[in-house]
């Protein structure tokens, strides 16, 4: 029976699994540059490339769990189509039929698990003490080390289980209970190359015949699914149909490989396999091979029929891209204009909510046009309304830039230029807060009285800032003047400098302790290039290009 502390490690196990899968992606997507891009493409740019590289990478790793998780992690990174990752998904159940001939041919097996720690001991340095892609690289050593060391905490956790493997167990059984034992103990070991290992044993000790542990494989083959389930199992929709296609692919290979399994040993033999243990890989090599050949010609309809059985549910954050055609030309650059200003009244919204408790909302109108009655933005949280900002930005830039590959006028082209600065310097000004929103809130709970105060002063720069924004409009026609945003960038800086002052004043007066300063300076520097940045947006919002870029020409603050 599994123990209290059984179950707590299968949790556990299952926890770092889990956790596991999102630091990989999230890592693979911080490395998702053009470079690995293109390699994966070049990878996996034919069905035959995805499916080679799919079996070449299970057949070195040893573990066609493995490979399907990377496949998610890529897939969820957006670095893979979904045909390209059925494909490799495809291969890698060739691939995992190679531990079987190694095991048999040279008697031994590679613990993959045992990886575990020096990838997590090598990872975590890099990631902790490296920068940039070498310190993404280190997140993706450390995030496999982590999910090899969950595998095995939920394998070890359930180790009383092993009893059921025991080779006595397995004779005198029907053939639909071989089957499902196979599918049970791949599907917890979530191994099925461990499940051939012990079937091997028993054939090898006669204790089960060759069609019985055939069966075994079979089933196997269809349990060892259970791990990128479960890799799925609150991921995205794309991880779910590659779910779905490898449970599919396995569940009908498997099905007829059940069904011919006593003429397809019959081959074997006729072919001159006479070692039981020969036969029985070969045997688990020839039916997935058959599943190749079934699928592969088949790949991009199989992805058509998962995405119209596990269809994307679309969330757009954009309130006015659905009402005009991409061919619309005014229509679409009015509604360009105001997903653009929505997007700045979000990162305004944003700025006000990374304080405690959110600033208020000043008199007079936002700086852009916009209808409060289109989005609520009272009842979302600091990281909704950052995660809105994101898809808003794509959603805008995707049919900006669409609209300028149609031939537009020149006017009409360099408004959607501008609109595409407007978003990206907003973005900027969302960025630099999101940064320093955790510093923010470090300070409320700080025993420092200087790190509490500066929290206040930012707090009051702020308000004053965003009561200069909501004076630039009277109402909703009254035009956004060149003279007033400089007025105001030059007031943002002066505020600045001023507390950059007093900062270095308290310095010295030693107000500060341990890496509060570095906090308390960086705050202040954020801060500035925020409000620079929604400055730079409403002037490439409202004025001349050439106007707005007089003002994003203007030199930084010197501190």
């Amino acid at each position: 029976m599994l123990t209290v502390a059984d179950y707590w490690e299968l949790l556990a196990g299952l926890s770092l699994f889990l956790f596991a899968m999102s630091q990989l992606e999230a890592s693979l997507d911080a490395l998702g540059g053009q470079s690995l891009t293109r390699y994966i493409k070049r990878q996996s740019e034919s069905r035959f490339k995805a499916v080679l590289s799919g079996l070449l990478a299970t057949a070195l790793l040893q573990s066609s769990s493995l490979t399907g998780l990377m496949v998610l992690a890529f897939i969820g990174a957006g670095l893979l189509s979904l045909t390209a990752a059925l494909g490799i998904i495809f291969g890698a159940n060739l691939g995992s039929t190679f531990t079987g001939w190694i095991v048999t041919t040279l008697g031994f097996k590679v613990e993959l698990a045992s990886l575990s720690l020096p990838l997590i001991a090598v990872g975590g340095l890099v990631y902790m003490f490296a920068r940039g892609r070498w310190a993404a690289s280190g997140r993706s050593v450390l995030a496999l080390g982590l999910l090899l060391l969950g595998l095995e905490f939920m394998k070890t956790s359930v180790a009383s289980f092993a009893q059921l493997a025991d080779a006595a167990d397995l004779a005198d059984r029907a053939v639909w209970q071989y089957l499902l034992f196979g599918l049970v103990v791949a599907a917890v070991i979530q191994s099925s190359a461990a499940t051939m290992m012990v079937t091997l044993a028993a054939l090898y000790q006669g204790i089960i015949t060759l069609p019985n542990a055939a069966a075994i494989a079979i089933g196997a083959d269809l349990g060892t699914t259970s791990t990128v389930m479960l890799g799925a199992l609150r991921g995205s929709v794309p991880k779910r149909q590659v779910a779905a296609g490898q449970f599919l692919f396995n569940l009908v290979t498997d099905a007829i490989a059940f069904i011919i399994r006593l003429p397809l040993l019959a081959l074997i033999a006729w072919l001159g396999i006479t070692d039981p243990l020969y036969a029985l890989v070969t045997f688990h090599s020839l039916f997935n091979l058959l599943g190749l050949c079934l699928f592969v010609p088949f790949t991009t309809q199989f992805a058509a029929i998962l995405s119209r059985l596990f269809p994307r549910t679309e969330v757009h954050a954009a309130t006015y891209l659905a009402e005009v055609g991409e061919g619309a030309g005014d229509a679409a650059v009015q509604a360009t204009e105001r997903e653009a200003a929505l997007l700045v009244v979000r990162v305004m919204r944003l700025v006000m909510q990374a304080f405690s408790p959110p600033l208020d909302m000043p008199a007079g109108d936002f700086p852009v046009p916009y209808e409060s009655k289109t989005v609520s933005l009272n009842r979302q949280t600091f990281s909704d309304t950052y995660r809105n900002i994101k898809l808003l930005e794509g959603e805008v830039l995707d049919f900006a830039i669409r609209m300028q590959s149609k031939g537009l006028s020149k006017e009409t082209s360099e408004r959607f230029s501008q609109l595409l600065v407007t978003v990206r310097e907003a973005m900027h000004a969302a960025k630099s807060i999101k940064d320093i929103e955790h510093n923010l809130a470090e300070f409320e709970q700080s025993d420092n009285a200087a790190e509490r105060r500066y929290k206040e002063v930012f707090r009051v720069d702020m308000e004053v800032f965003f009561a200069e924004l909501f004076d630039l409009r009277d109402h909703d026609s009254a035009p956004v003047q060149f003279d007033d945003l400089v007025e105001a960038l030059n007031r943002l800086e002066h505020r600045h400098d001023k507390v950059h002052e007093q900062i270095h004043h308290d310095i010295q007066a030693g107000r500060f302790v341990g890496g509060s300063i570095s906090s308390v300076l960086n705050v202040n520097r954020e801060i500035l290039i925020a409000g620079r940045a929604l400055i730079f947006a409403l002037a490439y919002y409202h004025l001349d290009r050439s106007q707005a870029e007089i003002i994003a020409r203007m030199p930084r603050a010197a501190q």
